[in-house]
């Protein structure tokens, strides 16, 4: 099942891909990034949610099968993030000359990134399993105040990052909604396939 669902999600990967390059492109070329950078910023934000919504209910519950779900996606949503702010740069460099600059965005977009790799090495610093989830949960909690921050600043704060780009054709919004579509499918098998993992990597720990 797995298996089928990842060869759909690289399909849609690959078709997204192809129609960004061609009834999708944007002008000048180089910020075509747009179709890599977007799709991780929103993936990257909602694997943040899936994280504090997982520590809640691991706090809540104490069921480990949410300590699992948030800890997957405390590290789909790294990953996302470093994605995030690779492109960031470079979209940046080729938007202002500049790599990094004390933009609102930019830093709370860093900032992300900072969390929630203080959040996985948390989940490496404790012997204890049952001290670990509930340090974690705790951290993942706390440090989802960024997100709204990041939505704050791409939507309400004026800085030099421009608050969106608008698409001229059909296609190229097409382009646009399946590589959101594509990325955001791809983080969800991720987080369940790494979640399971987890869980047998936990059972296995408990019987040796």
């Amino acid at each position: 099942m797995r298996f089928f669902l990842l060869g759909i999600n690289l399909f849609l990967v690959v078709i997204s891909s192809l129609m960004a390059l061609t009834v999708g492109a944007v002008e000048p070329a180089e910020r075509n990034i747009i179709y890599i950078h977007a799709p991780a910023a929103i993936c990257s934000l909602v694997c943040f949610c899936v994280l504090f919504a997982g520590s809640v209910q691991y706090l809540r519950t104490k069921n480990q099968k949410w300590s699992f779900i948030a800890a997957a996606s405390g590290e789909v949503g790294f990953v996302f993030a470093t994605v995030l702010n690779i492109t960031g740069m470079i979209f940046a460099y080729i938007e202002w000359g500049t790599l990094w600059t004390l933009s609102p965005r930019l830093v709370s977009s860093a900032a992300l990134w900072f969390l929630l790799a203080a959040y996985l090495i948390l989940r490496v610093s404790f012997t204890n399993q049952r001290r670990k989830e509930q340090i974690s949960a705790v951290f993942g909690i706390v440090a989802f105040i960024d997100v709204p921050l990041v939505v704050i600043s791409a939507r309400l704060v004026r800085d030099i990052h421009r608050p969106s780009l608008s698409f001229g054709t059909l296609g190229q919004i097409l382009a646009f909604l399946l590589a959101i579509f594509a990325t955001g499918f791809l983080a969800a098998l991720l987080i369940w396939i790494r979640s399971d993992i987890l869980k047998i990597k936990n059972e296995m720990d408990m019987r040796f």
